[in-house]
């Protein structure tokens, strides 16, 4: 007997929720076919009063026709001849133009913009690769290895620097003075603003395990650009820096160049001239100086050179 009535509640309830999506849905036609009633017949009125204008100004005309031959001094004021010249009738019909189908004419007119728009940026496009086929070409460069790159094998050693949130020593008995902005920032592709390896001041020491050992013939310098930080001020990007190769089995402690990064706002990737003369896994980068600010970031360095043969 419960199973039968559980079945009975069941198929009520069934029927009950049928009748309530059927009539929700004859519901929402009978909306919908309202709305396209009142706006034929909001069409029709239209329609009618164009008509009746129509049908007064034809009357007008007429009786402005007959009181020309009653009337010696020519035609009367304030009626011209049979065309339907009525101002109120134009301006009805501007207003009903512009209610009915103006909002087509702009889209019409925004489509044509952007054609056109896109057709000179591709005719401009090609004839700038026309003009200077010769440049392309020339610049076409060999792409160089990054041995700094992380996802290569390249690590972080040491680092010698004041941390941005200060240190105790629980931080550095569990390695987390540099846990908001760790040194590993600079050896990954990433340029995401606040993505980097930050220190207070303008002086720090890193040591930097390369993918390879290699001969460094170039390094890297990048910071982002000021429309990408939230304070639009690049002050702290580096600007003296030295770069050493560290002593191997062969060679000594050697120093590979001295630069200073300018912060120019249409190069934020510079690269500059190493002089090697030895194979080098690990160098040491010393930051000097930045532009001003109270603290420095390092977003990405990039180690570029040649393996051993």
């Amino acid at each position: 007997m419960d199973n039968c009535r559980r079945a009975g509640k069941r198929i009520c309830l069934t029927y009950i929720l049928s009748f309530l999506l059927l009539s929700a849905f004859f519901y929402y036609l009978m909306v919908h076919n309202s709305r396209n009633n009142m706006g034929i017949l909001r069409l029709r009125e239209d329609v009618d009063d164009i008509s009746h204008l129509l049908r007064q100004q034809q009357i007008e005309s007429k009786e402005a026709q007959t009181n020309k031959f009653n009337c010696l001094g020519g035609e009367p004021k304030g009626m011209g001849s049979g065309r339907f010249d009525s101002p109120e009738l134009t301006a009805y019909l501007d207003n009903l133009f512009k209610r009915k189908i103006g909002h087509l004419m702009d889209d019409v007119y925004n489509l044509k913009k952007n054609i056109m728009s896109s057709e000179c940026s591709a005719r401009s496009a090609q004839s700038q690769a026309q003009s200077s086929p010769k440049s392309e070409s020339g610049s076409v460069t060999k792409p160089r290895i990054n041995y700094a790159s992380e996802e290569l094998g390249a690590r972080i050693i040491e680092v010698k620097a004041q941390p941005i949130h200060g240190t105790n020593i629980i931080k550095t008995f569990l390695g987390l003075d540099f846990s908001a902005n760790p040194p590993v920032n600079m050896i990954r592709p990433g340029l995401s603003p606040g993505a980097c390896f930050a220190f207070n001041g303008s002086k720090a020491m890193v040591t930097l395990h390369l993918a390879k050992t290699i001969v460094v013939e170039a390094i890297s310098l990048t910071h982002v650009a000021r429309e990408m930080t939230p304070s639009l001020c690049v002050k702290n990007a580096p600007k003296g820096f030295d770069v050493y190769g560290l002593p191997t089995a062969n060679c000594k402690k050697e120093l590979l160049g001295q630069w200073s990064y300018d912060n120019a706002a249409n190069k934020r990737t510079q690269t500059y001239s190493a002089h090697s003369s030895c194979f080098f896994r690990n160098l040491l980068i010393s930051f000097n100086s930045n532009h001003g600010a109270n603290s420095t970031c390092i977003y990405r360095v990039e180690v570029f050179g040649r393996l051993q043969s």
